[in-house]
């Protein structure tokens, strides 16, 4: 016959997190308990205690107390893991323990001259050991927890460090492999297309041609991705003016048939790195690809302030219906390329944002904000 207790009947035993989850309240109860004390005390003893009498036990037994009440409040709000609460709580019980044994051996030897000396010189020991210990164990888990968390962002560090090199490596592999091989393989198809009289073999050279476009575009999306991880440091800094004129130009070749008017200062600069260019070079291209006026025209301009740098970028297409809207920043199933919230994920990795600030039949309007880059950041990129 097996005399095992069911699961039912067995007492449940209090959670250990539970335990260590009360331990702040638990010591500053103890320190209320211990005020109380010495107000019981002095209301005992009130015939028998001086003024300066009444003081010391104020100072030295009442400070404590109070202390204890302080400490517990502020270890819960410490942010120490409550996996150490016990460690502190070890040592205020220690501390009270030790302290108060060795001053009821002086008291055994060289006791007080009154009884309510006696019991103040005990409460005394009490909360200045609770105390101490207290605040040992206190700032023994804050310099662990320190230690941890240093510990934690070297490693988090070396992980970051490790990954974006992988990052990089695959951003090259990108580059010199799989767009180099698109783009041959659009141009033999582009070639054979030219040169083929069959129906049926033009249509499927057609396909591979867009496909492979299609694939470029997808590549030099992921690419951006990941330049906009390849200089993570806050202090680089890019020449915002030469990088929009850069752009303008390059959709300037691309669609001869638009118009695009820039409104740009000499020379300004901001935080990020040359992942820019692809926040830039989507809206420019929404703006003229969507754009179904005979001349599709398009104007940038830039408005600097002291601490950030606004780009528009207005247009003169047919504007985003309002169910459009909604989701004009979110990543689109039913095509590859990531437009928009590739332009936004861009934008909000180099500490700005992105927005739509007005649309309708005579056009939409984009702004841009980036932080602007401070003269101690140019100072320092420079001496890099």
């Amino acid at each position: 016959m097996s005399h095992d207790t069911p699961d039912s009947a067995r007492p449940e035993l209090p959670q250990l997190w539970l335990q260590q989850e009360y331990v702040p309240r638990i010591v500053s109860g103890f320190g209320g308990l211990s005020a109380l004390a010495l107000v019981v005390w002095t209301v005992t003893f009130a015939a028998m205690i001086d003024v300066p009498g009444l003081l010391l036990s104020a100072a030295f037994t009442g400070g404590p107390a109070l202390g204890l009440i302080w400490g517990g409040y502020r270890l819960e709000r410490s942010g120490i893991e409550t996996s150490r609460y016990v460690r502190i709580l070890q040592w205020c019980v220690g501390g009270t323990v030790g302290f108060l044994t060795v001053n009821l051996l002086i008291m055994v030897f060289f006791p007080w001259y009154s009884l309510a000396g006696n019991i103040s010189w005990a409460h005394f020991s009490v909360n200045a050991g609770a105390i101490g210990g207290f605040a040992i164990g206190y700032v023994e888990a804050r310099a662990i927890q320190r230690e941890v968390e240093a510990t934690a962002a070297t490693v988090r560090a070396e992980q970051l460090a490790d990954e974006r090199e992988l990052l990089m490596y695959l951003n090259d592999l990108l580059r010199h492999e799989v767009l180099n091989s698109s783009q041959i393989i659009g141009g033999h198809a582009s070639l054979l297309h030219a040169e083929c009289d069959d129906d049926r073999v033009h249509n499927r050279l057609e396909t591979i041609e867009r496909e492979s476009e299609e694939l470029v575009d997808v590549i030099e999306d992921i690419r951006a991705m990941l330049d906009a991880n390849r200089e993570p440091d806050t202090r680089s800094v890019v020449a915002l003016t030469a990088l929009l004129e850069e752009q303008v130009a390059e959709c300037r070749t691309r669609f001869d048939e638009a118009v695009i008017d820039t409104d740009l200062p000499e020379a300004t600069r901001v935080s990020g790195n040359e992942g820019l260019k692809w926040i830039f070079s989507n809206l420019l291209e929404n703006a003229i690809e969507h754009n179904d006026s005979e001349m599709p025209h398009v104007r940038v301009t830039v408005d600097e302030r002291p601490e950030t740098v606004t780009v528009t970028v207005a247009d003169n297409g047919p504007g985003i219906s309002a169910e459009d809207r909604e989701s004009l920043f979110e990543r689109k199933s039913t095509n590859h390329g990531l437009g928009l919230y590739l332009s936004r994920i861009l934008a909000n990795r180099y500490g700005g944002t992105v927005d739509l600030a007005d649309t309708g039949s005579d056009g939409s309007v984009f702004v841009v904000a980036l932080p602007h880059a401070s003269t101690t950041a140019d100072d320092e990129s420079t001496d890099d």
